[in-house]
């Protein structure tokens, strides 16, 4: 992995390591390459004691992710994504849905927690994404890649919103997606706001409100463009244009308490 594409993964493991320890996401620093290593030695190692530890960072072959282990949901998931590496034809019928045991076992969302609950196990980082090969494939399966989504929306419109995504590729060089469940209040009658959400299975697992994208849209030339969505976590009719879901970046990091691509 090159040094860029270091520096913002570990920018959002400093913001995963910060929920744990009650960082705000404004005082997160800003990486140099000077000092990647260091964030290595430092923030991945045994100097975080686990018991003080919410969140956990995971690095597969297709993707990579920040856990947090409170809503045991994923709190982003990060790809890169160009025409040649979402070539293949590998068969998502031979995968199976599997608990992610890189994990402390009561930190993590089980296949009972979802069993006859109404929510699909909704992929953050797309099955169809990593078709290259079977092994890439299979990694996305696992709970950790997971979120809690409503059916329809699941199968309906962010299905056609990660089609889109993929589209991009055919008219950008490369494309750097980060997606994530958010956990929004709502205005109560009285004028208050509240966050009130949905949790499943004996671990609790989080229903989310709305889903966030942003993507870094990448031309040959060095410069780039970047698109941010957020979606509710419900049935979509089809024929809504995705534009009705776009934000500045700002407010989307404003909203997931994180930045992104520093």
């Amino acid at each position: 992995m090159n040094t860029s594409k270091k520096q913002k993964l570990y920018s959002l493991v400093l913001f995963c390591l910060g929920i744990g320890l009650g960082v705000a996401s404004q005082n997160l620093p800003t990486l140099d390459s000077a000092n990647i290593n260091s964030l290595n030695s430092t923030f991945i190692s045994k100097e975080i004691p686990k018991k003080c530890c919410s969140s956990f960072f995971i690095e597969r072959d297709g993707y990579s992710l920040g856990y947090d282990a409170r809503n045991r949901n994923p709190a982003w998931v990060y790809e890169h994504l160009s025409q040649e590496n979402l070539k293949g034809e590998a068969e998502r019928m031979s995968c199976a849905f599997k608990e992610d045991e890189s994990l402390p076992e009561h930190l993590r969302a089980t296949l009972m927690d979802y069993q006859g609950k109404g929510y699909d196990r909704g992929h953050l980082a797309p099955a169809a994404d990593h078709k290259s090969c079977h092994n890439r494939l299979a990694d996305t399966f696992y709970l950790t890649n997971m979120c809690p989504q409503c059916p329809q929306f699941n199968r309906g419109y962010w299905a056609a919103f990660e089609k889109h995504v993929r589209d991009l590729t055919k008219s950008y060089h490369d494309i750097e997606v980060i997606t994530g469940p958010l956990y929004l209040p709502h205005t109560k009658s009285d004028g208050s706001r509240v966050v009130k959400y949905k949790v499943i299975g004996k671990n609790d697992v989080a229903v989310p409100t709305h889903f966030f994208k942003v993507i870094k849209c990448n031309s040959s030339s060095g410069l780039h463009e970047i698109k941010a969505y957020v979606l509710p976590n419900a049935q979509i009719a089809q024929n809504i244009s995705l534009d009705t879901f776009a934000m500045s970046l700002e407010k989307v990091e404003k909203l997931a308490g994180m930045i992104f691509f520093p």
